[in-house]
């Protein structure tokens, strides 16, 4: 076996050790995301992995390819980037919608939006709300303008599924079930947060350690103040993120999102925000820590797609 393809392994085996009081700028990529890390194109582990030298790469690397991406209603483009010895994908999507007067079915019931958009600025935001929280599930994304076209650009996350693919093509169940669980709570959590219109099978990528990333997102936000996930549903809550919405200051959250959001959607998030953390708080008081908050168990288990 060669040595680079004993290195990709052992990136994707990497054991988790991160903690609550680790600066996630002092941990690598593997330990930031259980064991994964960024790929180039051909399957081995990019030479940048932080969040910095990602935005970099993807505002400022040539275009050597462009191709079309077979999935998404909103015509992404997978395009080839050129970084100072290697190559890698990103998503480009420049799609900016509004509509008036529009009635979504979310999560079974129908919700009405006055002012309805569907917009590259989301996506950049959701990732800026990710980070802000400290749950590193959503991939780099940033702004980028493409032969005159603006829009939003993310790494591509290579050696992962989406949901869709996962139950219908490959037929593989969560081997860790209570894991599948606890991430799928972070992810209702945070479509409550961001107001995500859009979650559905082909917005949750699944990585070979059976980690969950949210994509996507040009849906989420709005005005809207609903909580589109019952909070009768949700019972508990992953420590870090109760730990995040607790200490997500109006400040910060106003100067991290404001090229991106509009006064009244940044009013609106942080009414969901209160919401939340209102619901979470009174289930401690009743119920005790131990009760409501837990830890994602590491993972154990390795995903097919994962193999070359």
């Amino acid at each position: 076996m060669c040595i680079s393809r004993i290195i990709a392994i052992s990136f994707l085996l990497w054991p988790t050790v991160t903690s609550l009081a680790a600066d996630p700028g002092d941990l690598t990529a593997a330990q930031r995301f259980e064991g994964y890390v960024y790929l180039d194109t051909e399957g081995m582990p990019l030479p940048i992995q932080s969040d910095a030298e990602i935005e970099t790469f993807l505002a400022e690397a040539e275009i050597i390819k462009t191709s079309s991406v077979p999935t998404g209603i909103t015509l992404p483009r997978k395009l080839t980037l050129r970084g100072d010895g290697f190559e890698s994908c990103a998503v480009f999507k420049d799609v900016d919608i509004s509509r008036r007067k529009v009635t979504d079915i979310i999560n079974g019931r129908n919700h009405f939006s006055f002012d309805w958009k569907d917009c590259y600025h989301f996506d950049i935001a959701a990732y800026k709300l990710d980070r802000l929280l400290g749950m590193d599930r959503v991939p780099p994304v940033v702004p980028r303008t493409i032969n005159r076209d603006s829009g939003a650009i993310s790494i591509w996350l290579g050696k992962t599924v989406n949901e869709f693919e996962r139950s219908r093509q490959w037929k593989v169940d969560p081997p860790d079930r209570r894991r599948w669980n606890q991430q799928r709570l972070i992810m209702q959590v945070f479509d409550n947060l961001a107001a995500n219109r859009d979650s559905n099978l082909g917005n949750l990528l699944i990585d070979p350690n059976w980690r969950l990333w949210f994509i996507d997102c040009s849906r989420c936000f709005g005005a809207t103040k609903t909580l589109y996930y019952p909070l009768k549903t949700i019972s508990q809550c992953e420590r870090g993120l109760w730990q995040g919405l607790k200490s997500l200051n109006e400040n910060e959250i106003r100067e991290s999102l404001a090229p991106h959001l509009g006064r009244a959607e940044i009013n609106a998030l942080l009414v969901r925000r209160d919401k939340m953390v209102q619901h979470f708080q009174k289930l401690i008081d009743e119920r005790g820590e131990a009760v409501v908050l837990y830890d994602v168990d590491p993972p154990s288990v390795t995903a097919p797609w994962g193999d070359d």
